[in-house]
């Protein structure tokens, strides 16, 4: 059980209105009628290369006129989302902001604070999203502690730096239930649908540890015939460092390492999904 915790590096973009929901529908990669008050589900937002520019969790919450959805995002990146997504608005009667709120992280058991929504999350059942009104996070738990906590549960993010890097089945949007494939056109669809019914996929994000510190998003991985990966996340632990990184598949008989120089070694560790083998289809 993680203790309450302060997470200031995730802000809560909301997007709110009498046609939120099909504006959602044809910008993200989830199927946003899904969407339940008390619990989120996993959705990315891609360019038209089909590149992800976000990708976390979305949730239904309360706006005193209704449900409004939030999208947690990197704190990093939140104010350039915001301003691209109000580029998609058009005439569509949504409003996209910026919440003042905060946002924590909690046990799934302990219940809600007054005054809070707490979001049960997907692909992690045990913990929870809490909003608050500003100020009301705690000042108690560690972030980093649940940073690798989303590590263990191979949940993937979208940083500054690896903004347009990754197609959502790079990082197991598609085995995390983060992609309908049944939905409308939305950013990218085409390309996202073509890596599923045509070819596999040739990248997949998995789990590694190197005893050296936590390398930062976008820091590369390197094998035997150059680079071969490109770092997603990481959390330090005793002795080193847990990461998510995409690979290219046909490089993970390595040895994979942060270093050109081969000295800093990463092992693989296993995700709580099942990842398909190189050479097997997509999808």
């Amino acid at each position: 059980m993680l203790p309450t915790t302060a997470l200031p590096d995730l802000r809560l973009v909301t997007v709110a209105g009498p046609e939120r929901v099909r504006f959602l529908q044809s910008q993200l990669t989830q199927d946003v009628a899904l969407a339940a008050v008390g619990t989120t589900c996993l959705a990315g937002w891609a360019d038209p290369r089909g590149r992800l520019l976000w990708t976390g969790h979305l949730g239904l919450l309360p706006d005193g006129a209704g449900d409004c959805f939030g999208l947690f995002v990197p704190a990093g990146i939140a104010e350039a989302l915001v301003a691209r997504l109000r580029l998609y608005v058009l005439r569509a009667k949504v409003t996209v902001t910026l919440a003042d709120a905060t946002v924590a992280g909690v046990d799934a058991g302990i219940g809600a604070a007054p005054g809070c929504s707490d979001l049960g999350l997907a692909g992690d059942p045990g913990r929870a999203l809490r909003v608050g009104p500003p100020g009301s996070a705690p000042a108690a738990g560690d972030a980093l502690a649940w940073d690798l906590a989303d590590i263990r549960a191979g949940l993937p993010t979208v940083e500054a730096a690896t903004s347009g890097e990754f197609v959502p089945q790079m990082v197991n949007l598609d085995l995390l239930g983060g992609i309908s494939f049944t939905k409308g056109c939305y950013p990218g669809q085409e390309i996202v649908a073509r890596t599923r019914y045509l070819g596999r996929v040739k990248r997949r994000m998995l789990r590694f540890a190197v005893a050296a510190p936590p390398p930062a998003a976008g820091a590369s991985l390197h094998g035997p015939r150059g680079p071969a990966g490109q770092v997603v996340r990481a959390a330090p632990v005793p002795g080193g460092a847990e990461l998510l990184a995409v690979v290219v598949l046909d490089d993970l008989a390595g040895p994979l390492c942060l270093d050109a120089e081969g000295q800093q070694p990463v092992q693989r560790l296993p995700l709580p999904y099942a990842i398909p083998e190189a050479g097997a289809p997509a999808g």
